[in-house]
C-alpha cells in the first residue's frame, strides 16, 4: 500500500501541466498584448490607459495567470492519473523527470483537443491574436472550420474519459489497495448521484394569471431579411410561424438608430429628445432620474420583471429602467481594458467559453466576438421556470449585431464555400483613429458579410424556436404575449448607404424594424399591417392588450385599434442621429461630408471616475452634437431628411413609392411636400421648448 507521502509525491509530475499553461500565459503576454478594441487603435488612448489604469491591468493579468495555473494543474493531475494507472498496470514507474515530461506532453494533448474544438465553434475570438499571426495559424483554423465538425472532438473527449475509466477499473481489479478502492468508488458514486440529480425535472408547473409578456429582440434586425417577409433564404422559420399566428406591423420605425436611446424610447413610449438619452454615452445627469417605463408599471401589477441579454445589452446595467432582475453584461472603462487583455490570451479561451467561464470572467459576456444565442436562450427558459408570478421578460440577442460573430455552424451556413477573404468568420473593422485605412469592399466581400448577418439571424431564430417550444410544452404559450422586435435596423452596403446604423437616414434599412406580436384571444391572425408604427407605440400597444391604462406622458399611441380592424389617424415617423464615432472624410462616406464636424470618440468621451468609470460625453460637446444631428420625417410615402452643415442646411426629399431605393432627391421639384414635411419636422423638434429654430437651424437652448 502506498504511504501518504509516496502517494502525494507520485502527483508531483503534475507540475508538467502547470508549466505548459504557464508557457501559454507567457506566450499570450509576449506576443498578443495590444491596446486595440474591435480593430480600432489610438496612440493617445493607449497612453491614457497606461498612465491611469496600470494597476487595473496588472490585477486582471494576475487573475488570468491564476486561471491558467489552476487549469494547468487540473489537466496535469488528470494526465498524471493516466500515467499512474498505466504505470501500475505495467508495474514500472517512470522517474520523476520522465514522468514530468510525459505529463507535459499529455496535458498538451488534452489542450489541443479543447483548443481545436473551440477554434471551430468560436473562431471569431481567435482572429485578432491567433489567426492573423501567421499563415500556419490561418491554414489551421480554415482547415478545421471548413472540414471538421466540433462533435468529433467531443467524441475524442468522451473516448479519453472512457479510456481512463477502463484503466481505473482494470487497476482496481488487479490491485489489492482496498483503501484506494474505497475512495475511488465513493468518488464515482458522488459523480453518478450529481449527474442523476441534474437530470431530475424541476417540477415546474404552468402558472396562469395575468398574461405573461415575453419580448424576443435581436440587435440590428432587418425585417426584409425575415423569410416570412419574402427573403430568399429560409432564415427565420420559427419567427415566420409567430408571424402567421400573430400580427406584423410592416412599417415600424425607430427614432435614434443606436441601441441605448432606442431601448429607452421603446420601454418608455417617449422620444429620445424627451427622455434625454440621445446617444450611447450619457452622463450621470442624463441617467440618474426616473424614466417611468412599462417595467415600473408592471412591477406595481405584481409582475416579475427581468431583462436578459449578451454584449449589446450592457446598456441595461448602466441605467435603471425598473427591472427587478438584470442579467446583462456590465460595461465601463475597466471592463473595456479587461476585454482587451482577455482577448490576447487565446490559450485560456477553450476553458472559459462556457457557463462556468462566463461566471469566472463576466467581462466575456460583453465581448462582441462571443455572443452565442444559446446562452441567452437558456437564461430565458431558466427565468421562466423560476417565475412564481406572471412575468415580463425582455431578452436581447446580439448575434445580428456587428461584427456578426455567430458560432458554429451559423458563420458558414450561408457562405460560399470558396470564400477566403478577410470576412470569412466576422466583419472586422479595418480603420484606425490615428491613420485612415481604406475599407475596400468587393462584391464578393459584401455577399459574405450579408451571409454572416443571415447566419446570426438564423442563430437567433433557432433560439426563438427553442423558447417557444418550451412555452408550448409547459402550457404557458397560451397565456403569453410574444413580441419580436429590434432596437434598429442595419445597412448592408445597399447603394451608397454603407454598413452599420446611426450615421444617416438615406434608405430604410437602419430605421425600419420588425414588430410582430402574438397574444391570447387574437381574433384574426397572420395580418400584415402597413400603417406607420413607431417604436414609441410598442409599449402603449402592450399596455392596451393587458387592459392597462396608457399614461398620458407617453408620446406613442396604442396600435390595438388597427389590430381590431379599426381606422386610425395618419401619423409620422421622426428620427435623429446619435453621435458619429469618427470623423474621417472618405469618398464612400457621404454623410461625413454632409455634417458639422466635431472630434472623434476618443476626444469626445471622458472616463468619469465619479460615475464608476463610465465613458461619457464631455459636456462641452453636448450642444454642438445636438445641433449637428441629422433628422428625418416620414409620412408613409414621402421622407424628408434634414442635414445641417456649417454654412447651410441640406435637405433631401424622396418619394418612396416611386423611388423605394431613395436615389432621386426631389426636394427642388416637389415644394409642396417639402414645405409640409419641413413644417411638421420643426414642430416636432420644438415640442419640448428646449430648442429654437433660426434660418432652418435647430439650435439647442444653451444651459448655464
Amino acid at each position: 500500500m502506498l504511504s501518504n507521502k509516496k502517494y502525494l509525491r507520485s502527483f508531483l509530475p503534475s507540475l508538467g501541466g502547470l508549466v505548459f499553461f504557464f508557457l501559454l500565459f507567457i506566450y499570450g503576454l509576449a506576443k498578443n498584448m495590444s491596446m486595440s478594441y474591435m480593430g480600432n487603435t489610438s496612440s493617445e488612448a493607449e497612453s491614457y490607459i497606461l498612465n491611469n489604469f496600470l494597476g487595473t491591468l496588472l490585477f486582471f493579468l494576475l487573475k488570468v495567470l491564476i486561471v491558467y495555473l489552476i487549469t494547468g494543474l487540473i489537466l496535469g493531475i488528470a494526465a498524471q492519473i493516466f500515467i499512474i494507472l498505466f504505470s501500475s498496470l505495467r508495474e514500472r514507474e517512470p522517474g520523476f523527470l520522465k514522468s514530468t515530461v510525459f505529463n507535459f506532453i499529455i496535458t498538451a494533448f488534452f489542450f489541443v483537443i479543447f483548443f481545436f474544438k473551440d477554434l471551430i465553434k468560436y473562431p471569431q475570438v481567435y482572429m485578432n491574436n491567433f489567426y492573423v499571426r501567421n499563415d500556419i495559424n490561418k491554414l489551421l483554423v480554415d482547415f478545421l472550420a471548413d472540414n471538421v465538425n466540433p462533435v468529433i472532438f467531443t467524441i475524442i473527449q468522451i473516448f479519453v474519459i472512457t479510456f481512463l475509466a477502463i484503466l481505473l477499473i482494470i487497476t482496481l481489479y488487479k490491485k489489492k489497495n482496498y483503501i484506494l478502492k474505497y475512495y475511488i468508488c465513493t468518488l464515482i458514486a458522488v459523480v453518478v448521484f450529481l449527474f442523476l440529480l441534474f437530470l431530475i425535472p424541476t417540477g415546474y408547473q404552468a402558472r396562469f394569471g395575468n398574461p405573461n409578456v415575453l419580448i424576443l429582440a435581436a440587435d440590428a434586425l432587418r425585417p426584409d431579411h425575415l423569410s416570412g417577409n419574402g427573403y430568399t433564404r429560409n432564415t427565420t422559420p420559427n419567427i415566420d410561424k409567430i408571424m402567421k399566428e400573430g400580427i406584423s406591423f410592416t412599417n415600424t420605425y425607430i427614432e435614434v438608430p443606436r441601441t441605448f436611446p432606442s431601448w429607452v424610447s421603446i420601454l418608455t413610449g417617449r422620444y429620445a429628445s424627451s427622455h434625454g438619452i440621445r446617444h450611447m454615452f450619457p452622463t450621470s445627469r442624463d441617467i440618474n432620474k426616473k424614466f417611468n417605463s412599462i417595467t415600473e408599471i408592471l412591477n406595481k401589477q405584481n409582475y416579475e420583471t427581468s431583462v436578459i441579454g449578451d454584449f449589446a445589452a450592457d446598456i441595461f446595467t448602466r441605467i435603471d429602467l425598473g427591472f427587478r432582475k438584470v442579467d446583462t453584461p456590465y460595461f465601463n472603462f475597466n471592463y473595456l481594458l479587461e476585454q482587451i487583455i482577455l482577448e490576447a490570451h487565446t490559450g485560456i479561451f477553450p476553458f472559459i467559453t462556457g457557463k462556468t467561464g462566463l461566471e469566472l470572467f463576466p467581462v466575456l459576456k460583453d465581448s462582441a466576438y462571443f455572443c452565442p444565442p444559446e446562452f441567452i436562450k437558456d437564461k430565458v427558459i431558466s427565468t421562466i421556470k423560476n417565475s412564481e408570478k406572471s412575468f415580463f421578460i425582455t431578452s436581447f440577442f446580439s448575434s445580428t449585431h456587428f461584427p456578426y460573430a455567430s458560432p458554429y455552424p451559423y458563420y458558414k451556413m450561408y457562405s460560399e464555400e470558396n470564400y477566403s477573404g478577410p470576412y470569412k468568420y466576422y466583419k472586422q473593422n479595418i480603420i484606425s483613429l490615428d491613420e485612415i485605412k481604406e475599407d475596400r469592399i468587393s462584391d464578393k466581400d459584401i455577399k459574405q458579410i450579408r451571409a454572416l448577418y443571415d447566419g446570426g439571424l438564423k442563430a437567433f431564430d433557432d433560439a426563438v424556436g427553442e423558447i417557444i417550444e418550451f412555452l408550448s410544452e409547459e402550457d404557458i404559450l397560451s397565456n403569453t404575449i410574444i413580441i419580436i422586435l429590434s432596437d434598429h435596423g442595419e445597412n448592408l452596403y445597399e447603394n451608397d448607404t454603407g454598413m452599420g446604423h446611426g450615421e444617416h437616414f438615406r434608405g430604410k434599412y437602419s430605421t425600419r424594424i420588425p414588430f410582430i406580436i402574438r397574444f391570447p384571444d387574437l381574433k384574426q391572425s397572420g395580418l400584415k399591417i402597413d400603417h406607420i408604427a413607431r417604436a414609441v407605440d410598442i409599449v402603449p400597444t402592450i399596455l392596451s392588450i393587458l387592459n392597462s391604462p396608457v399614461p398620458g406622458y407617453m408620446e406613442g399611441k396604442s396600435l390595438l385599434p388597427l389590430i381590431k380592424g379599426e381606422k386610425m389617424e395618419a401619423r409620422y415617423a421622426f428620427g435623429e442621429t446619435g453621435i458619429w464615432f469618427d470623423n474621417t472624410v472618405r469618398d464612400d462616406l457621404f454623410f461625413q461630408k454632409l455634417r458639422i464636424m466635431y472630434p472623434d470618440i476618443t476626444r469626445l468621451g471622458v472616463t468619469d471616475s465619479y460615475f464608476d468609470n463610465q465613458v461619457v460625453l464631455k459636456d462641452e460637446y453636448r450642444d454642438k452634437i445636438n445641433l449637428a444631428k441629422h433628422r428625418y420625417i416620414f409620412d408613409g410615402r414621402y421622407k424628408l431628411i434634414y442635414m445641417p452643415l456649417q454654412d447651410k442646411i441640406v435637405y433631401e426629399l424622396y418619394d418612396t413609392l416611386k423611388d423605394p431605393d431613395e436615389k432621386r432627391n426631389i426636394v427642388s421639384i416637389d415644394k409642396h411636400n417639402f414645405n409640409r414635411l419641413r413644417k411638421r419636422l420643426f414642430e416636432w423638434a420644438a415640442r419640448n421648448g428646449d430648442v429654437f429654430i433660426r434660418n432652418d437651424y435647430i439650435f439647442p437652448i444653451m444651459r448655464y
